[in-house]
């Protein structure tokens, strides 16, 4: 069970603002990094059993649409 509950945004509502580390190099990302350009956000943890049954599938997805430029 979530310790947070989730609060979904309407699809098509401007990105908040955020600032977030990657994961990989520890750097800091924040959605002006990506002003005007597409974006997909995923908050996802990495040992949840839902997450681990797709990630095979959803870095498959990633590596498709970085080099489409999202």
């Amino acid at each position: 069970m979530a310790a947070v509950q989730s609060r979904m945004i309407v699809l098509g509502t401007a990105l908040p603002a955020f600032s977030l580390p990657d994961t990989t190099s520890g750097k800091i990302i924040s959605s002006a990094d990506y002003a005007g350009k597409p974006l997909a956000v995923a908050f996802i943890c990495n040992h949840c059993p839902y997450v681990l049954h797709i990630a095979d599938a959803f870095a498959a997805f990633a590596k498709d649409y970085q080099a489409k430029g999202l």
